[in-house]
């Protein structure tokens, strides 16, 4: 018997949201996740949001949804405060017919899987699980089914009575109290030994590297570009972030970067103004815009160009002979694309220590200083994985229950190997012909799937 089944959606709790939120740096991919967030925004619908759709002096949004249909979406002090500070930032290339975030939904789509590995340990989030995510904590909150159904835009009550479940916590508070007293006193428990007052903020000074720093400083002051190599989670980017009068590059995109770093020395306020002159840069090759952009005043740092193309990494090494550039990789190859590197290595313990205390924040010293120690021994050392494994723990995880993204990449399991023996020693000990077969079969298997998947299949993902 087929019945059309309607299964609950993946929705993230509120302290989720938050964890998935606070370390994202880029304007406009922080500001698309709070759309669709706090503002319970399709992802097509933030897209496709104008600036001209912003009424937040009366508190609300005006979005075209499905079918074109035009609804109010109101806006939450958060979500405001966010919108607000975009636009102090951006605000002057925009025009009120500009789309305020715009995209597409693949690369939003891939943005949102990236952010929730990187800060949430998880690969099954998606654009609209933020959406299910707003819907869920709307009715957790006792807002009426059918206030939800208007503020997101369905056509009909019967989809939106899908957010209509009990969370999974009070399933379990639900059914703890079947058991009476003893009951509910283990859920008290349960709910004690979860909660944490751990809470982690950023650092953003800079420990232990002064002759970094005064190698950067005195290249740059002779007009020298430098690349900075080192590993993965070793401070590059903190070290680039310390220099002074540079225009900061967060993610190189070809000629857009180009024309955003030659604007950024006319000052110019007003967006049409700025839209024009945009509009006749993008007529130039790539060539060019670099010609343009000879004896350049400013540093350009360019934050990590491990990722990009050759194409692109030519293009940086273009841009570095006619101005003053700082970018950093993890690629030692990168090293030959400017005409001075620096190798970065890892902190000091005792400075990636100092940084951590000062990240992590908690009311108990004695408590604080081993919580130090546990995430310094599981990240090596490593800054970026201590933040993370911090990140962690502030949402009740135990240091046996967080594993790294970087550790978990580097997992090997033994098991194919192991039965490729066991296959193998079989075929030897009943000298069978048809054993050996399977067993050289399954290897090549193995063998197939480590080279494409690995070295293939997820390269291209990435790009």
């Amino acid at each position: 018997m087929n019945e059309n089944r309607k299964k609950i959606p993946l929705y993230l709790s509120q302290k989720e949201i938050e964890s998935l939120t606070k370390s994202i740096k880029k304007d406009k991919h922080r500001l698309g996740i709070f759309l669709m967030a706090y503002g319970g925004l399709r992802v097509s619908e933030m897209c496709g949001l104008r600036v001209n759709g912003l009424h937040l002096a009366r508190g609300f949004l005006l979005v075209h949804g499905k079918g074109n249909k035009e609804r109010i979406v109101p806006v939450n002090s958060r979500l405001q405060k966010e919108i607000e500070n975009y636009l102090q930032k951006h605000g002057h290339q925009l025009s009120p017919d500009s789309l305020l975030v715009g995209g597409d939904r693949s690369s939003w789509h891939y943005a949102v899987k990236k952010y929730s590995s990187l800060n949430l340990g998880r690969s099954d989030v998606h654009c609209h699980t933020l959406r299910h995510s707003f819907a869920t904590g709307l009715y957790e909150n006792d807002v009426p089914i059918e206030r939800i159904s208007q503020i997101l835009g369905h056509s009909k009550l019967d989809t939106t009575m899908i957010y209509s479940h009990i969370s999974v916590e009070q399933k379990k508070e639900a059914v703890m109290t079947l058991d009476g007293p003893r009951g509910r006193l283990f859920s008290l428990f349960a709910s004690i030994r979860k909660r944490t007052d751990i809470s982690v903020k950023q650092y953003s000074g800079l420990v232990g590297r002064e002759s970094e720093l005064a190698f950067i400083n005195k290249h740059v002051s002779n007009g020298v570009s430098v690349v900075l190599v080192g590993a993965r989670g070793c401070g590059k980017s903190a070290i680039l972030k310390g220099v002074e009068n540079s225009v900061y590059i967060d993610e190189f995109k070809k000629k857009q970067t180009l024309i955003r770093i030659i604007l950024s020395k006319e000052n110019i306020d007003d967006p049409a103004v700025y839209k024009e002159a945009e509009k006749e840069l993008k007529k130039l090759s790539i060539d060019e815009l670099i010609e343009q952009l000879k004896a350049f005043e400013r540093v350009i740092v360019i934050d990590d160009i491990t990722d990009l193309s050759k194409l692109d990494r030519k293009t940086v090494a273009k841009l570095s002979e006619v101005a003053t550039v700082l970018a950093s990789s993890s690629r030692a190859a990168d090293k030959k694309l400017f005409k001075t590197f620096l190798d970065v290595k890892p902190l000091k313990r005792h400075h990636t220590r100092q940084v951590l205390s000062e990240m992590i924040h908690l009311n108990n010293p004695r408590k604080k200083e081993l919580i130090v120690d546990d995430i310094l021994h599981q990240s090596g050392d490593n800054l970026k994985e201590a933040e993370y494994i911090a990140g962690q723990l502030t949402l009740g995880k135990s240091n046996e229950e967080v594993v790294t993204p970087d550790r978990e990449s580097n997992q090997v399991s033994i098991a194919p190997v192991l039965l490729i023996f066991v296959l193998f020693f079989v075929a030897y000990v009943l000298k069978s012909y048809a054993t050996s077969m399977v067993a050289f079969s399954y290897a090549l298997l193995v063998v197939f799937r480590l080279v494409f998947y690995r070295y293939i299949f997820m390269p291209a993902t990435k790009k």
